[in-house]
């Protein structure tokens, strides 16, 4: 065994209930030995040591005999079963033993009393030691106890903030889950409903299409090229919207408009990949377009946010719409903002987006 390992397991003693108690038991040793040497000169060297080693084993046995008897009573009187009763039968016990014991060395060393005392000290003296009996159980049981419950207290704060870290962490994998569910949904989505716009104009006009598909591979690309990431400036995002549009009117003809009025200290804020898009296609899902009502769209960044607002043109019928493109928008950014998405109806339909 190296120096340093012994060494750590000496200084592990020394830091232990164990250590503490027999270090208590040696100073104890050691004042009686002073004590018996000021206050009785009569006993001889040998017997001074004897009765102070006596005081440090007495004390170290009862340590042990307590630590044993303790394990014992953890099984059959938990501390869950009540900590006074658990204190009062467990101290009574060691103490109705120890009283066993001491009454014993008494009657084993009564001629010391007899010898080196009155009779009136020698009674003092005998009851002045079964107090000291009492104070000795009392103090190392309440010693143990007060061990036990440290390491307890010291062991449930650690789980807690073990506990504590792994809850974090799987709060965290869960909205890392959450959102890339979402980004999952939202990516199709746009994908369906393009390719339905596609669909609808092969037939009536091939040239157009072809045109309309050129479109909407710019505008895919987009999306691929930023699925994985969370955020994108709002300026990027105003590119790609713009490439967008170019697909919507080349759909619409000149009955969707976008009116976009941002200030230049919000280009560098940052928002979700394809929110505007989203955005968008939800006025042109929701609302009716025509050459009699064309749809306008405003793009507006005002106190911190970005706003997206539409006359409301509601349609009677809408085909394609599952109620969740707005949803996840407001999941999505409660994973990123402590602003929410913020949604107000009535005569203007607006969404406002917290710029990050």
């Amino acid at each position: 065994m190296d120096k340093s390992s012994l060494g750590t397991k000496i200084s592990g003693f020394f830091h232990s209930p164990r250590g503490y108690v027999y270090t208590a038991a040696l100073v104890v040793s050691v004042i009686r030995y002073v004590l018996i040497l000021t206050l009785f000169p009569q006993f001889n060297a040998g017997e001074r040591l004897f009765f102070s080693a006596l005081s440090f084993f007495i004390i170290a046995i009862m340590w042990e005999s307590v630590h044993a008897f303790n394990r014992y009573l953890n099984q059959k009187l938990p501390f869950e079963t009540g900590v006074l009763r658990r204190f009062f039968v467990q101290a009574g016990s060691c103490l109705a033993v120890m009283l066993i014991i001491h009454t014993s060395l008494i009657i084993r060393f009564e001629t010391y009393y007899t010898d080196y005392f009155p009779s009136e000290i020698a009674k003092a003296i005998k009851v002045a030691s079964y107090f000291l009996d009492v104070f000795m159980v009392v103090g190392v049981n309440t010693a143990y106890f007060g061990f036990y419950f440290f390491e307890k207290w010291k062991k449930n704060l650690v789980e807690k903030e073990t506990w504590a870290k792994e809850k974090a962490m799987l709060q965290q994998e869960r909205i890392n889950a959450q959102y890339e569910n979402l980004i999952n949904q939202l990516n199709p989505h746009f994908l369906f409903n393009s390719l339905s716009s596609l669909d609808s104009l092969i037939d009536d006009n091939p040239s157009l299409a072809r045109q309309f598909l050129g479109q909407l591979a710019k505008v895919y690309r987009y999306v691929l090229q930023h699925k994985d990431k969370e955020l994108v400036s709002l300026e990027t995002e105003l590119t790609f919207v713009k490439n967008y549009v170019s697909l919507l009117e080349t759909r619409f003809g000149g009955t969707f408009q976008l009116y976009c009025t941002i200030d230049s200290d919000a280009l560098e804020r940052q928002i979700v990949p394809v929110t505007l898009q989203i955005l968008i296609e939800n006025a042109i899902k929701h609302n009716s377009i025509s050459e009699v009502t064309p749809l306008r769209v405003s793009l507006t960044s005002r106190d911190g946010y970005l706003e997206v607002s539409n006359p409301v043109q509601r349609k009677t019928q809408i085909a394609t719409s599952n109620g969740q493109g707005l949803q996840n928008l407001r999941q999505l950014y409660s994973f990123l903002s402590s602003k929410e998405v913020v949604i107000e109806s009535g005569e203007v339909f607006t969404v406002r987006v917290p710029l990050l």
